[in-house]
This record gives structure tokens, sequence and C-alpha cells, in this order.
């Protein structure tokens, strides 16, 4: 019918009023950006000192009298430790302002490092400040004002000692010593224990596998809680299996009260008894599971924070070999005892630690777990762990059944 719009034409109409929408609008953008203010927030030119604290005060921006300062760029930067004139420029669209930024040969106040300013220590060293010169524009000494920042050197590693001064102009001279802490292994220390347990019983149910033959590896419930109150009381650290790793090659301090705790096979005794202590005291461990022996059950209905599960083998846990005790580990390929393992892994989830069925271990072994990219592996020998021991045939400190928690001090001191 005459004097009806087509769809067609509504679809014109409606296109053309949107474009002319943001046609306008755009208008009135450049309209407001090319009225925007931009100003610099404090002095165009500065002048300080070489080595100062420099901190760029910015720019500011008003568009239609809203503050759009977060949308200035800003390009240029002010290395106060070599002398000269920097250009720090604030672009706003179109528009742009410069601050210069002089920095002077001198040090405003000055601030000087006695000794070298690149230092090497070897891990375990003791720093010993060289010491340092302060004064202000007047040849005062400023040295008790300076405010010096070591850092915890106790990994190999590149670490900055700071030195700031700031004078009563508030001025602010920055110094930084370079410390290179190398990896050491000859330094003293007290040794780290890391505790083998296995089994837990409860007084008032003794199990009928606790007997004679065994007996030494079993631990009352009550006997655990007492030695983890004890670590928690204490404020021990307790080290990841890497740092762990690390300290034994001489590449990390670790504080003097640290420790690991161990439970061998995931023995449900333990699962029952010694897991919940572990998880209301918040005391990290590492249970060695015997992946073949329901291991998927086990990682999966005991997961736990505190709780890690690594590798004691899958099927490796069984008679075969002529070494030790008599473990098949020792007597299997390079190939089977990898395959062995990834099976392990994969049930676990971790495979950054191993304990040697029945302690059993041969170069063959340790050569396999090394391609298996495991980082540290237990043995049953008794002893401490000290840096320049082998990550792969780690001793422990045997927990006994009956030992009273004096005994237990007296083991981990």
């Amino acid at each position: 019918m005459r004097g009806k719009l087509s769809i067609q034409n509504w679809i014109k109409i409606i296109i053309g009023i949107v474009l002319l929408v943001v046609v306008i609008s755009g208008v009135v953008n450049v309209y407001y950006t090319n009225l925007a203010k931009l100003n610099i927030i404090g002095e165009s030119e500065i002048t300080v000192g070489r080595y100062s604290v420099y901190k760029d005060k910015g720019a500011k921006v008003l568009n239609n009298n809203k503050d759009v300062s977060d949308d200035i760029k800003k390009d240029g930067i002010v290395n106060t430790d070599v002398p000269g004139v920097y250009t720090i420029t604030y672009r706003y669209h179109k528009k742009s302002v410069v601050r210069k930024v002089k920095v002077l040969d001198k040090m405003i106040p000055e601030l000087s490092l006695k000794g070298s300013d690149d230092i090497t220590l070897k891990l375990g060293e003791n720093y010993k400040e060289e010491g340092y010169g302060a004064e202000d524009d007047d040849g005062n000494s400023l040295v008790k004002n300076v405010k010096v920042n070591i850092p915890d050197l106790k990994r190999v590693g590149v670490y900055n000692i700071t030195y700031l001064l700031t004078d009563k102009k508030g001025n602010t001279t920055k110094r930084i010593r370079k410390i290179r802490v190398i990896q050491n292994t000859d330094y003293k220390t007290g040794g780290l224990s890391i505790c083998m347990y296995h089994y837990v019983y409860d007084k008032n149910n003794v199990p009928v596998s606790m007997n004679s033959a065994n007996r030494g590896n079993f631990i009352e419930v009550n006997d655990l809680r007492d030695e983890m109150q004890y670590l928690k009381d204490n404020d021990y650290y307790f080290p990841t299996w890497k740092e762990v790793k690390e300290y034994t090659e001489g590449r990390l301090l670790l504080p003097k009260k640290s420790i690991v705790i161990t439970f061998d096979d995931a023995a449900q005794s333990f699962l029952d008894n010694g897991v919940p202590i572990l998880n209301e005291l918040k005391i990290p461990a590492t249970s060695f599971i015997i992946t073949s022996h329901n291991g998927n059950k086990k990682v999966k209905d005991y997961k736990s924070k505190y709780i890690t599960f690594q590798s004691h083998s899958h099927d490796m846990h069984r008679s075969g070999g002529t070494v030790g005790h008599g473990g098949v580990m020792t007597a299997l390929t390079e190939e089977d005892i990898i395959k062995d393992l990834k099976t392990s892994f994969k049930i676990c989830g971790h495979s950054e630690a191993f304990a040697y069925p029945f302690g059993d271990y041969s170069e063959s072994c340790e050569i396999a777990l090394r391609n298996a990219g495991v980082l540290c592996a237990l043995t049953t020998n008794y002893g401490k762990v000290y840096p320049g021991d082998d990550p792969l045939l780690l001793n422990r400190v045997r927990m006994n059944y009956g030992q009273s928690l004096g005994d237990f001090m007296n083991k981990i001191k």
C-alpha cells in the first residue's frame, strides 16, 4: 500500500540513525579531547643526585571535567646510576607534556661504600659488613641515618644489599652491594633428621600382626602424638624434597630445627591411626606407598593437605634379589625398574622421592632412579643427612617401639 514503508526501508532508516549517533559521538569525543587539560604533577625540570631514589609524580588529565589520568601513556626512564639529562614524556591522544630530569655526577646526600661492591661468599659463610660513609652537603656525618637491608643469604644465587640515606630536605641516595653466594658442602651443620616410621597401633587395641619379629617397627598412637606435638611446639621446619636435595648439594641452608617425617608401606594402621594426628597437628609427612597394595584407593581415600604419597615401588617390595635383605629391585634391569616406577608415580601423583624396598639398593638402582627424575631416594641406613651426601642414598633415623619422648628428642637433636 502507498505510504507504508517496507521492512527494507525501515532497516535502512535504523542503520542511518545508528551511523548518525556514532558520528555525533565521535565528533563530541574529539571536541572534548581537544579541550582536555594535560598537566605535569610537580616541576617540569628536576635535578637529583647520582644514585638517588627518583620517584616520578606523573601527570594528570581532565576530559570534560572527568579525571582520565589512567589513560596517559608515559615514555622514558631515569637511571640515576648514570649522570645526564633524561626526558619523560606524557601523552594523552595528540597532547603531550615533557619533564626533564637532570642527574648530577655527585650524590645528594653523599653515601659511599667501603670495600668491594661485588662480593662472593660460599654458602654458609657469614657476611661481614665492610662499612660505609655518609654525609650531607655541609660535611656532617649521616652514618647513623643509613638504613641497611641485608637479605637472607640461605640459598645459592645473587643478592643485593641495599643502603638508603635520606637528608633533611628529603633527598634519598640508594647504593647497592652485590653478594654472590656459591655452592658449598663444607660448612658445619648439625645434620638433618629424616625420621623413619612404619606402623601405628593403639595400646587398647593391639593388632595381631604386632609380634616379636616386627614389633620394632610399631609406635603407639599416643607416643606418636607426643612426638609430633613436640615438633609443633618447638617450631620445627619441614623441608620439601626439593629443598632436601638442594641441602645435600650445598645449595641451600636449612633452619637449624629442620626435620622430615616419613612412614613406610602406607599400612592401614598408619592411615587409620597416624594420618588423623598429622592432619590435626598440621604436620607435613611423606607416606611411601607400595602402590600395588590397593594404592589407588588409599591415595584417594586418605588425600590430605599434610600427607604426600611417594613411591615405595609398585611391585618391587618382594623377594628375588641377592643384595641386603634380598629385595627384587637389585636384580631387575634399569628398564624394568623405570617401568615399575612410572606405574607407581602415576598412582602416587608424585615422583620427587623414593624409599628403597627393604632398604636394598645397588648402583644400577641409583642410575635408574636418576634417569626416572627422582630427586631423593631413602635407604634404611641409620644416621642424619649432611651437605655432600648423595641425594639418592640418604640415611634415616629409625623410630623404634617403646621409645620415650626423651629418646626421640635425643635422636633428632
